[in-house]
């Protein structure tokens, strides 16, 4: 039996702003981060104007695990909506899974002591990792009609020139093929990954970040598409998802969501158990 789950989300690290300027306390230093200037789009106490909006992403996607080869095969179908009062001629999205590629930022901002001295399990997983084919293959980009859209991928980040200008009020929808090897989590450790289990001769996986998605549009920053570096955590676009996975027959699924054909997947016992769960005072097995 083998079990595919979500990863959770990590602790949010980030640090304070300085008030200093060339070693010295800066009396005229900009207060945005303390006192936001409100504006039609925000109150000075960071709630929503009168003019404040937000973009959506609506996603339909279909994906397969591969679990002789350890890879995902999927595909989406994007839906953007611009509520933004601006005209947009290209949209960004997030690639996450390339940062298991060898010249992601996060690779190659990874040091070592200041001694210079290096463990011998970290020089072997270092060795492993270069040899690892990481990284998402973008193998379509199209828009709803079937035509080839241009794309440019800067690491974890892939920018889409949109055929014609999304005007405010419009909405593009377009589709994307991907595929990518998963990393082994004893040699790559991330939120996501497999781990094979020599005793049960099966895989575990927990899969995170596994899909191209929206990168979040603002008023105040615009695209945030800064490189992802393994930290922290992102702001993203709300919109509906339909996901469809197709796993092996022996796998159990945990995701976040609402299943849809537990006709399909679950015995009659099973189903059961999840309309009693539903209601329960204390968790319940659904699969034993």
């Amino acid at each position: 039996m083998s079990l595919l789950t979500g990863a959770s989300p990590a602790t949010l690290l980030g640090q304070p702003i300085e008030n200093r300027k060339y070693g010295q306390e800066d009396k005229f230093r900009q207060l945005e981060e303390i006192l936001p200037t409100p504006n039609n789009y925000r109150s000075a106490a960071g709630e929503p104007g009168p003019e404040y909006w937000q973009q959506r992403c609506d996603y339909v996607i279909d994906v397969k695990l591969d679990d002789a080869q350890q890879r995902i095969e999927g595909k989406e179908q994007l839906t953007y909506h611009n509520h933004s009062p601006h005209t947009l001629r290209y949209v960004w999205l997030q690639v996450d899974a390339n940062i298991f590629r060898p010249d992601s930022d996060a690779n190659l901002l990874r040091n070592f002591s200041p001694s210079g001295r290096i463990s011998l399990e970290t020089l072997e997983r270092i060795q492993a990792q270069a040899s690892f084919d990481g990284g998402a293959n973008i193998t379509r980009v199209a828009d709803s009609y079937g035509q080839k859209l241009r794309y440019t991928i800067v690491k974890t980040m892939m920018r889409i020139d949109l055929p014609q200008p999304l005007a405010p009020s419009e909405s593009f929808r377009f589709e994307i093929e991907w595929n990518y090897q998963i990393n082994d989590s004893k040699v790559s450790p991330g939120r996501t990954g497999c781990e094979y289990f020599e005793k049960d001769k099966n895989y575990i996986y927990e899969v995170a970040q596994w899909f191209p998605r929206m990168v979040a549009y603002g008023d105040a920053h615009g695209w945030q598409h800064k490189q992802f570096l393994g930290s922290g955590e992102f702001t993203l676009e709300l919109g509906d998802y339909l996901v469809r996975l197709t796993v092996p027959v022996d796998h159990i699924v945990a995701a976040t969501g609402v299943l849809q054909n537990s006709g399909e997947v679950l015995t009659e016992a099973q189903r059961e158990r999840l309309t009693q769960a539903r209601t329960a005072a204390r968790p319940l097995f659904i699969v034993t």
